[in-house]
């Protein structure tokens, strides 16, 4: 009787270890794209950060470095940074801001995530 209430209690607490924000986990991190056309070259990052273990909220850091390119010359590096604040959909599986409707997609594997159409390796 007590090895059985022991695999009970060891069952449940598998279960929930298993369960609590295993998704969330692999959501913070730092992810990097870059990318290269006629026009310009762009170095990007993603650094998001959970607010609270509580809730499913997140700080999203977005830093880009790009260079224009004009008439074959490429101009001085420029800088813009971005911050927001993304809650986590467990329906939808994405981590959704409200204001201007930006949705980080995680993949499955939690190596990397896209926004819009862009893909982001995880680096750390």
């Amino acid at each position: 009787m007590k090895a059985l209430s022991f695999i009970i209690i060891l069952t449940i607490v598998a279960f929930i270890g298993c369960t609590n924000n295993s998704q969330n986990k692999s959501l913070s991190g730092t992810f990097t794209n870059q990318s290269k056309s006629e026009y310009s070259t762009a170095s990007d990052t993603l650094i998001i950060t959970p607010l609270t273990q509580s809730t499913n909220s997140y700080q999203i850091e977005r830093k880009t470095g790009f260079q224009k390119i004009r008439n074959g010359i490429t101009q001085a590096k420029e800088y813009k940074i971005e911050k927001w604040q993304s809650t986590w959909s467990e329906d939808k599986q994405v981590l959704a801001e409200t204001e201007y409707g930006r949705q980080i997609t995680p993949s499955k594997d939690g190596n990397s995530v896209m926004l819009k159409n862009t893909q982001y390796q995880k680096i750390k």
